[in-house]
């Protein structure tokens, strides 16, 4: 069951629904070339028991949220931060949806409204989040929400027979509000 948390124009971010969300998870996992490569899972096998406990240890994070249809409820991917360091003031993003849902401008939604969550109610002072450099979408999502490029780990995600940068990329909570 989902709970409007966090409700945008397009969709709402909720509290996870592991038992609802399993089955989808293992499909994409083991199916979306782009879930798997993007994330890291193409070289695992993942079966269903094997992501319900990956699920239920990602849904300990005090920011973990599944992304949800206003229009339908159904559930469209995972939008978390993680890597808290409170001392510090940051934290990781990280966000994935389902292929329908992609290039539609739901995950720069889901961006927004964590964002705004974040910046509203915590004392994190940044955003920070890594991706793959083969991944121009992402990209290009994190940059229209305000993420700015602030390093590069240069060749350092081996993938598919070749060396990748990995980005980071950053969000001050100044140059978002």
């Amino acid at each position: 069951m989902y709970y409007k948390k966090i409700v945008g124009q397009h969709l709402y971010l909720s509290p996870m629904d592991i038992e609802n969300e399993a089955e989808i998870m293992t499909r994409w996992l083991n199916e979306d070339r782009d879930i798997a490569y993007f994330n890291g899972f193409y070289g695992s096998l993942m079966g269903k028991d094997k992501i319900s406990d990956m699920m239920s240890r990602w849904n300990e994070g005090p920011f973990v949220f599944s992304i949800v249809s206003l229009e339908d409820n159904s559930f469209m991917g995972h939008i978390s931060l993680f890597n808290i360091a409170s001392h510090e003031l940051y934290v990781t993003m990280g966000i994935y949806l389902g292929e329908q849902y992609r290039h539609k401008g739901y995950g720069s939604e889901a961006i927004k409204l964590l964002c705004d969550y974040i910046f509203d109610t915590q004392r994190f002072n940044a955003i920070h989040l890594e991706v793959f450099g083969f991944n121009a979408h992402a990209v290009n999502a994190y940059k229209k929400a305000g993420f700015v490029e602030c390093g590069r780990w240069h060749k350092a995600l081996y993938h598919l027979g070749e060396y990748h940068d990995i980005i980071l990329m950053e969000l001050l909570k100044d140059d978002y509000k």
